[in-house]
Parts: structure tokens; C-alpha cells; sequence
């Protein structure tokens, strides 16, 4: 099978200088967490094979952040090989698996790779991209065995209601028994200042999954560390074997910093909150300042939004003069159509860069959205 190609790869292959599309809170840096324990620790490490579940300490400590057994968790590269598990344990060749769209495009783009039937649910900016039950359950079948919902929703931020998703489990386990609910949570702790975080789905129905990582809300895509979750232990031994069977085990390196970031985690979110806080504000403000060109559906949790390019004033030669303003001036952009959606959105990432270099690019921003947009008399 071959993958398609999206342009959502120059994340990791080009980077602009200033950074709008990225959706991580800000890079945390070694020096953040190295003391003299740390560094003791790393002189001593074996750099052996891990286990096929991950690091038994590892797990502890994300159980113990979940409330659910170290047993039923599977160490991943991301948050993205837990869903590669997930289809590969789950499927056959003829069955369908579904998410939504817009979405994460390997999270799309993986069905279809895998060789199985992809399905794709339609969300609207104008619903606030909310997931809509009955057109869900309009799409599943007797072959559908895989749902994937996405929740903080990358990349609007929207967040699906427990109660619509606790809902949705229950009339799966009458109608399609056979299917799974896999949520992603990769956003899920990446709160506002003070904001309460978010409660995990897992552990609350038999036929839910969950992924998550330490990428986005840690602000640590480069150690590569995620988790598949389930209370089904058959399912999770067999995770362990294809995960053997494909990568065979996570880096000890890795493992042995990710369990130093999760030691340390109240203090390094207590900082990427308060950032992604006034990032969110002065998002808003901005979104404010330019009424009549673009508009929004304000985030619920993650350090991203969805901005829409106002119909009125942007013609598709204009949408394409943007963008390409917006790259002449560095501004590096997120184009809807990376997720699935138009390119007249785009996803803005404010949690990434400092707080002067986003004042910075919003107001680099303002002015090509005047000059590129079409003038009214």
C-alpha cells in the first residue's frame, strides 16, 4: 500500500520562522527537567530492548493519571501507532473503520493505507464541528469494527460532550457489537490557566479505547512517546505482540524521559497553561480586530484553533494570495486542506511560540488579510 501524499509533512521538513500552523504547547527543553537525579539516572541507563507493553514504571504513572490498571496500557510511538495497533488488532481485510473529517490526515490517510474500507464522517465549522449521532450511525454497517473519534478535536479544539459519547458507546453495544470506540485524547490535558482538565474516557465502557501521548499538551513530540488503553487485556496482549511484531519496542531512552517529564508534569503544565492562556486571549482579541475577514469557533481545550476566511471577502484567487503573503512574510499556516477541510480555514496554532513572536505574526497577519482580501467601496 502507498500513502498519499499531504503537505502537513512540512511541519517536520520546513519550519518558517514564525510558526502559526504547529499545535503543540511550546517545546519543553532537557534543561527543564535535568537535576542531578536525572542525570545520575541516565549514566546508569541500559540501552537494551524495552518490553513489548512498555517500561512497567512508565505505565504506572499514566495509569495512576488515568485511574485504570498499569495492565491495560500499551506503550506507543504516539498517539498515532496506538491507532496503527488498534486497526491491525481489530480488522480483517474487508472490514471498514470510520473517523471524522476534518481530522489528523495519517489518522485518515491509515485506513485506506492499511488496506481496509475508510469511511469518513463530515463535521461543519457552522455546527462547531460537532459529532452528529445519527449521521454516525447512518455510515456503520455490519463490517464496520473500528470508530475513531477525536476529542479535544485537532484542529478546532472542539470537545465532544461526555454524555454524546458515553451515548454513542451504549448504542453501539445494542446495534453493532463488534464495533469499538477508539477516542484520541492527545489534546485532552492541554488546558487553559486554571481551566479544569478534561476526564479521560478511559475505563468508562468495555467497548472504548483510548490513545493518547505526550506529545502536544507536554510539549514533547520529539521523544515519541504515546499509550493505546483497554479494558479488554485479550485485545492489549495482542497490541503487545503487533507492536513487537512491527517496531518490537519503544526506546529505553525515550521511556526513561518520559517518565522524568510525567514525575514533573504539575509544574511543567502549571507554566504551558498559563502560556496557552494568553495565547487563547490574544487569539481572541485578534479575531475580534479583524470581524468581517475571518471567523472562528473558539477552542474548548488544546493550543489551536480553526479560523475561516471570510466568504464576502475571499475569493478563491484571494485565498490563494494569502497564503502566499503569508509565506513571503515567513508565516508558516496550516492550510484546511491538510485536515480534510477547504482551504479557506486554517488551523492557528498560539501556544507554540512566545507570547512576543505571536503578537508579532497576528499583526503580520492583520495586514495581509487587508491587503490579499477584496476591497468594498
Amino acid at each position: 500500500m502507498k500513502f498519499p501524499y499531504n503537505e502537513i509533512i512540512s511541519l517536520l521538513d520546513e519550519r518558517l520562522e514564525l510558526n502559526l500552523a504547529e499545535s503543540t504547547n511550546k517545546d519543553l527543553v532537557l534543561q527543564e527537567i535535568w537535576d542531578e537525579s536525572f542525570e545520575e539516572g541516565l549514566k546508569k541507563l541500559k540501552l537494551e530492548y524495552g518490553s513489548s507493553q512498555g517500561a512497567e514504571e512508565l505505565r504506572e504513572l499514566i495509569a495512576g493519571k488515568l485511574e485504570v490498571e498499569k495492565e491495560q496500557l500499551v506503550i506507543t510511538n504516539g498517539s498515532a501507532f496506538g491507532i496503527f495497533l488498534s486497526m491491525l488488532c481489530l480488522c480483517e481485510a474487508e472490514d471498514e473503520v470510520i473517523t471524522v473529517q476534518p481530522n489528523f490526515p495519517p489518522t485518515m490517510d491509515l485506513i485506506s493505507g492499511l488496506g481496509f474500507k475508510r469511511k469518513l464522517v463530515k463535521l461543519s465549522f457552522d455546527k462547531g464541528y460537532k459529532i452528529e449521532e445519527e449521521a454516525l450511525f447512518s455510515a456503520l454497517s455490519s463490517q464496520t469494527k473500528l470508530i475513531i473519534l477525536v476529542t479535544p478535536l485537532n484542529p478546532s479544539g472542539t470537545v465532544h460532550e461526555v454524555e454524546d459519547i458515553l451515548r454513542i458507546s451504549d448504542r453501539l453495544e445494542k446495534e453493532f457489537p463488534d464495533c469499538k470506540l477508539l477516542l484520541d485524547e492527545t489534546y485532552r490535558e492541554a488546558t487553559y490557566g486554571e481551566n479544569k482538565v478534561l476526564p479521560s474516557f478511559a475505563g468508562l465502557r468495555e467497548n472504548i479505547l483510548t490513545v493518547s501521548s505526550l506529545s502536544k499538551c507536554h510539549g514533547t513530540p520529539g521523544l515519541r512517546i504515546g499509550w493505546l488503553y483497554s479494558s479488554d487485556r485479550e485485545f492489549i496482549k495482542d497490541a503487545g505482540i503487533a507492536k513487537m511484531n512491527t517496531v518490537i519496542s519503544n526506546s529505553v531512552l525515550d521511556e526513561y524521559v518520559a517518565i522524568q517529564v510525567l514525575k514533573r508534569e504539575a509544574e511543567l503544565f502549571e507554566e504551558r497553561r498559563k502560556h496557552s492562556a494568553q495565547g487563547l486571549r490574544l487569539t481572541k482579541k485578534w479575531i475580534e480586530l479583524n470581524e468581517g475577514y475571518v471567523e472562528w469557533n473558539e477552542p474548548a481545550a488544546g493550543a489551536l484553533c480553526c479560523v475561516k476566511l471570510s466568504e464576502s471577502r475571499f475569493g478563491q484567487k484571494q485565498i490563494e494570495d494569502f497564503y502566499a503573503s503569508s509565506r513571503k512574510a515567513g508565516i508558516q499556516l496550516a492550510s484546511g486542506e491538510w485536515f480534510g477541510e477547504a482551504k479557506r480555514f486554517f488551523r492557528l496554532g498560539f501556544g507554540y511560540m512566545s507570547l512576543e513572536d505571536l503578537v508579532t505574526t497576528l499583526e503580520r497577519l492583520s495586514q495581509i488579510l487587508k491587503n490579499t482580501s477584496v476591497k468594498f467601496d
